[in-house]
């Protein structure tokens, strides 16, 4: 009858509550956490590589860039403190356009900087731009 009133106290004890539930909440807040920190490093590159891809454009459009594999080039060493993948594309306008284009893409699982989530990553990250040259 003794030990009966011993597990009464037992169940009613609520010290370690708080621990379990944590526990069983953590995984979700982190996994939540990475997805936030994973995305928001990509909406950071693409930002990145569209301002590069300005830049690039404008600076051939006014001719501080003479042809298409130097444009190619100087958008390249722009990212490359962040992945040796990018890959750009400089056009000078062709008979009738009169725009110049730039593309810069780069895959995005070489990009994240937290790639632990892994949903979303399969493709690439695309900034184009156009401007008219001048």
């Amino acid at each position: 009858m003794r030990d009966r009133f011993r597990f009464n106290g037992f169940w009613q004890d609520q010290g370690g509550a708080s621990a379990v539930e944590f526990a069983l909440i953590a995984p979700l807040l982190f996994t939540l956490l990475l997805g936030i920190i994973q995305y928001g490093s990509l909406f950071l590159i693409e930002n990145r590589m569209t301002d590069t891809a300005r830049d690039t454009a404008r600076r051939l459009a006014v001719g501080d860039i003479a042809d298409e594999s130097d444009a190619e080039a100087y958008a390249v060493a722009q990212l490359a403190d962040m992945s040796p993948r990018f890959k750009a594309t400089a056009s000078l306008p062709h008979a009738p356009d009169h725009d110049v284009s730039v593309v810069i893409t780069v895959p995005k699982a070489d990009v994240a900087w937290v790639n632990m989530v892994g949903l979303g990553m399969d493709g690439n990250l695309t900034a184009q731009f156009h401007m008219l040259k001048e």
